[in-house]
């Protein structure tokens, strides 16, 4: 029994030094391929592994609050032994995983996602945090001192603080270098990819022959596929609208009715329809809640003589 023992705590090792390995980006593929391939053992070990690492992972996301960027850590997973740790992972995981399992699934990348209406912060390390708007999912990965962050729906917010490691965003088929000290947004919209620099600067990369491209802070850059980068300044208060929704609020400021209703959309289980085309143009401004939009039906009503019947399925907008 010591000897069963013995030889899958040195798999249990080896398969720990593997997921290290790639984790920090320094594995050989091809070595980590033969090594798992050679024993069932081991394979099953390393999904194990795994496993265990996403539910750390997952208990140190959903453990943040709202909390400002300066001097913030993620939570340490609880001390266990490698023994220990190894073992938690259950068999029918490890059954369902064996076929499938590829170098996508060892490179331990994470997601995360949001509701509708929800909004979600998580500290990626010490010094990089995300913040997820509603209606949306990210994922990354972190090897050889840089966090590789892929923004696949919706719209996201990326600090990196001065002094913490590398980190790349990519949206689409962009990629943007996020400098030290930076406050990036990134938002995927009908026109494409909308990325602006709050505060510090970042460099975008698109395909094609036009190079990296410097954005300084207070600068947007509209991305849509098979044109160049469309560049515009960002004015203070064009810069609170688009950081509006980290307080939960929409800022609208000159929009039409019909905009201010898709961006609420955003935010609505019950969407808000427009009924009569005669006021889709009618311009507006305010500041309201993204997720009750009683105030801004009341605005509509007593500025505009807009009407706002709430039904069932949705909150129907006519001329009142």
């Amino acid at each position: 029994m010591g000897r069963v023992t013995g030889t899958q705590e040195r798999i249990d090792a080896e398969a720990a030094d593997w997921h290290a390995a790639i984790e920090c980006g320094t594995a050989d593929r091809q070595a980590f391929e033969r090594w798992r391939s050679s024993d069932p053992a081991h394979a099953l070990a390393f999904i194990r592994l795994s496993q265990v690492d996403a539910e750390l992972s997952y208990l140190r996301e959903s453990g943040l609050g709202e909390r400002p960027l300066v001097d913030e850590t993620p939570p340490a997973p609880p001390a266990l032994g490698r023994r220990r740790l190894l073992t938690i992972g259950g068999i029918g995981v490890v059954a369902a995983g064996l076929g499938g399992l590829g170098w996508s699934i060892a490179a331990a990348a994470h997601t995360a996602e949001t509701a509708v209406g929800e909004r979600r912060r998580i500290v990626l390390a010490k010094g990089i945090a995300i913040e997820l708007n509603t209606d949306s999912r990210v994922e990354w990965r972190h090897g050889d001192r840089l966090y590789d962050i892929r923004l696949l729906r919706g719209e996201v917010m990326v600090e990196r603080a001065a002094g913490s490691e590398s980190c790349r965003l990519h949206c689409g088929r962009s990629e943007v270098d996020v400098a030290a000290g930076a406050r990036i947004n990134a938002r995927f919209a009908r026109s494409g990819v909308a990325v602006s620099v709050l505060e510090g600067g970042a460099s975008l990369r698109t395909p094609g022959p036009s190079g990296a491209i410097p954005l300084p802070p207070l600068r947007k850059a509209t991305i849509a596929d098979g044109t160049l980068p469309a560049l515009s300044a960002l004015s203070p208060i064009e810069a609170g609208a688009v950081t509006a929704w980290q307080q939960g609020q929409l800022h609208f400021n000159g929009e039409n009715l019909e905009a201010a209703v898709a961006e609420y959309n955003r935010y609505l289980p019950r969407p808000i329809v427009i009924a009569d085309p005669a006021i889709r143009q009618v311009r507006l401004g305010g500041r309201f809640s993204a997720t009750d939009p009683t105030e801004f039906c009341q605005a509509l009503r007593e500025i505009y003589g807009i009407a706002a019947r709430v039904e069932p399925d949705r909150i129907r907008l006519t001329r009142g």
